[in-house]
């Protein structure tokens, strides 16, 4: 039903609004293709995933390849290391890192409190754990948040930064803050409509990739039903709290590393005049858009994305 609608059709904030309101209360039914994990434990890494501890928690990552340059990837909001893997399959010739953020994906979910300061202190940690010194770093949505954090933080640690319709280059718009506070002051999706679930799902997060997009609503919903989900559905609605007001603004003009800004222009979660504005505010930055690609172009449109990308790379001292 809702693959049909379409990032094109929805617009107009207030409509999307009215729209979750009404299936809040409606009681329209989500159909799943693919069976939900028990556990987040469950997750198919393909046996790569190692553990250290950071700050006191157990945080997962992917460490692979052998190349000159390391790349390391932080997720966006809601999701976990696995989201990278189409880019990551066509990116051989480098070392690359991957990680699971606190309350995400295999990765602890003992917090009480989830921040953007905290969430790049364990990057850092991570990072120090398999000796990657200076590294090219690449966030979307809360990770490129995250990311900006980091080269605030450890400067020296960057040799290049990609940000990824990223949040951080200003407080989240009235409109979406006042929903952020409406919908999501429970955890996240603790007793929602299927409807709910699915609408999130499919326009906020993964555009038009339905494979990726039924395995994530799977697990969305399925997050309802256990005490680990309730614990990640707690994480991630501290996260998106925590963010509405996340402004990196007065320390943008202080980064002097190359920088790749990279945006969906169906992105209508952190529409692309976001990215506009990262790109006047960082000295140098290159600016790309993607057409027909929503939120998340390492999902969305990896066959625009990648090859962005490893332009970027290979240009890069």
């Amino acid at each position: 039903m809702f693959h049909t609608l379409g990032a094109k059709v929805m617009r107009t904030p207030f409509l999307l609004i009215g729209i979750l309101g009404m299936l809040l209360s409606s009681g329209c039914a989500a159909s799943v293709a693919v069976p939900a994990l028990e556990s987040m434990q469950e997750l198919d890494y393909g046996g790569r995933e190692r553990f250290v501890e950071v700050d006191g928690e157990r945080i997962a990552y992917v460490l692979e390849g052998s190349g000159a340059r390391t790349l390391v990837f932080v997720h966006p909001w809601a999701g976990n290391l696995q989201i990278w893997d189409e880019v990551v399959r066509q990116l051989p010739e480098y070392r690359v890192l991957r990680l699971d953020l606190p309350g995400h994906g295999k990765s602890d979910k003992t917090r009480t409190r989830y921040e953007i300061d905290h969430a790049a202190q364990v990057v850092v940690g991570v990072m120090d754990h398999v000796g990657a010194g200076s590294v090219t770093l690449l966030g979307n949505s809360l990770g490129g948040a995250i990311s900006m954090a980091v080269i605030r933080d450890h400067p020296d640690r960057l040799e290049a930064l990609v940000l990824i319709d990223a949040l951080g280059g200003g407080p989240v718009p009235g409109f979406f803050a006042f929903f952020i506070q409406q919908f999501f002051t429970a955890p996240l999706f603790s007793g929602a409509d299927d409807g709910l679930v699915e609408l999130f799902s499919d326009l906020f997060v993964f555009g038009a990739n339905t494979t990726f997009n039924d395995r994530f609503m799977a697990d969305l919903l399925a997050s309802r039903d256990s005490a680990e989900g309730y614990a990640w559905s707690l994480a991630v609605s501290d996260y998106l709290r925590n963010a509405t007001d996340y402004d990196a603004t007065p320390w943008l003009g202080q980064i002097t590393v190359p920088t790749l800004i990279v945006w969906g222009e169906d992105d209508w979660v952190i529409f692309p005049g976001a990215g506009d504005h990262l790109h006047e505010s960082i000295p140098g930055s290159e600016l790309v858009h993607f057409g027909d690609c929503g939120h998340m172009p390492e999902v969305d449109c990896p066959e625009q994305f990648v090859p962005v990308l490893r332009r970027f790379l290979a240009a890069l001292p």
